[in-house]
């Protein structure tokens, strides 16, 4: 014979819900929860603040270039004018490329940049160079590859 189907008032009273699914959290967080955000609040302020660092860095604008121009001459000469912004006492090379039409590399020179005197404007900083550069064959374009400050020994 079937039993007919029980009803909340026929359960037994060790089952509830409490029982099946285990107890409810108590409103007291645990110790490591509590570290955890703390830890995880840290780690957020000293990402900001690296982050913060390297955009607000003074030395990361203390060389810069751009190109101005480039001349094509002949098949086996070539021209660049560029702009270098840089820190008076520093020296500095730069390497400077010219390029053929399918992008490859048929003239390259690196120029050394030393220390210039101090000019009475910030804009000082910057000087223009003009650089005569010989190439395997006819190129299409011309400029400054990259440029890096000149490690002391």
């Amino acid at each position: 014979m079937d039993s007919p189907p029980q009803t909340s008032a026929d359960k037994a009273p060790g089952d509830s819900l409490a029982n099946r699914y285990g107890p409810g959290q108590s409103d007291r967080r645990s110790f490591g929860s509590r570290w955890g955000k703390w830890i995880a609040g840290a780690a957020v302020v000293a990402a900001v603040a690296v982050a913060g660092w390297f955009a607000l860095d003074p030395s990361k604008d203390s060389l810069s270039w751009k190109d101005v121009g480039y001349t094509i001459d002949s098949p086996t000469r070539a021209s660049v004018t560029f702009e270098v912004t840089k820190d008076y006492q520093d020296t500095v090379e730069c390497a400077i490329q010219v390029l053929s039409e399918n992008y490859a590399i048929v003239g390259w020179h690196t120029v050394t940049i030393g220390p210039t005197e101090p000019g009475d404007l910030p804009s000082d900083k910057s000087r223009y160079y003009d650089v005569d550069l010989r190439t395997d064959a006819l190129g299409v374009s011309g400029g400054v590859d990259s440029c890096w400050i000149e490690q002391g020994d």
